[in-house]
């Protein structure tokens, strides 16, 4: 087991935590203004004293009230600023490492899933320097238009610079939840890959997906995301922060399904410091 990728690791208070802690919740005290203003717009990457102590008591204040909205916020700016500019540039191995020599499998159901339902559109959350992207649009049939939407416009800048797409890939910098309220059409494979639904709250995932099985027909969702090795779907739906990132390990089972989709393919896989989930959910067109 990784303890790294466990929810043991983000909720044991080890002495080194605990004083981090008790000495953030004291600066807190001190600087009420302060620790509202880093509540609100939290900083993934906080470079004075005060405010590393401040965002210290704030994470371990959000998990004992459960306070998923925070983490969410915080997430948000990591992946906006130059957390997420990089990130690429030091994880694109991982399309070739991990998705084409140990997602084949996953990728064999997701064509028998596309030839069954036919879609027109490929949507990407989170979808980075759009090498997955890229390959699900040229080895998917008939595929009409690809968009990938990333939160870092520093990405998307290089993203749309570049000569590499295919011609029916497009970018866009947008907050993955707020674009599919927005523009999300039936129709519609929307994916997420590598880890992208584990930085939003558990309620904002219930809205989107509910609102694809409510208000749009023929899509589906095709995610790949870590969960925690300690989170025993069997025993709870919560979503809980795990981790060192303190990003959500969902059900993703119970995610879908209780928003109306069908699971048609679901696998884990044991990488050697985290687990990964493939899943392909259906929403059925609603039979009048």
């Amino acid at each position: 087991m990784s303890n790294t990728l466990s929810i043991e690791t983000a909720q044991t208070i080890g002495f080194k935590r605990h004083l981090k802690q008790r000495l953030g919740s004291l600066v807190a005290l001190a600087s009420p203004s302060r620790t509202r203003r880093l509540f609100d717009a939290p900083v993934s990457h906080p470079e004075s004293f005060r405010d590393k102590a401040i965002m210290a008591y704030l994470k371990r204040r959000a998990i004992a009230l459960n306070q998923q909205q925070f983490f969410e916020r915080l997430h948000a700016e990591f992946w906006s600023g130059d957390g997420g500019a990089v990130f690429s540039q030091n994880c694109d191995h991982r399309f070739e490492d991990v998705f084409l020599a140990k997602q084949q499998i996953d990728f064999e159901q997701l064509k028998r899933v596309w030839n069954e339902i036919r879609p027109d559109h490929i949507v990407e959350f989170g979808c980075c320097s759009g090498l997955v992207l890229n390959y699900l649009t040229q080895h998917l049939p008939n595929v009409k238009s690809a968009t990938g939407i990333e939160i870092n416009a520093q990405q998307v800048s290089r993203n749309q610079a570049s000569n590499d797409f295919d011609p029916r890939v497009s970018f866009a910098c947008a907050d993955g939840a707020d674009w599919l309220l927005e523009h999300g059409q039936a129709k519609t494979l929307f994916v997420s890959n590598g880890g992208v639904l584990e930085y939003f709250r558990r309620a904002r995932l219930d809205q989107m997906l509910s609102h694809l099985t409510d208000r749009l027909e023929q899509t589906a969702f095709f995610a790949v995301e870590p969960v925690a090795q300690d989170h025993d779907w069997a025993q709870t739906n919560a979503s809980i922060p795990f981790g060192d990132e303190l990003s959500f390990s969902h059900n993703y089972q119970d995610l879908f399904e209780s928003n109306g989709f069908e699971v048609v393919h679901l696998r884990h896989m044991k990488f050697d410091q985290w687990r990964m989930m493939a899943i392909i959910a259906v929403s059925r067109p609603t039979r009048q």
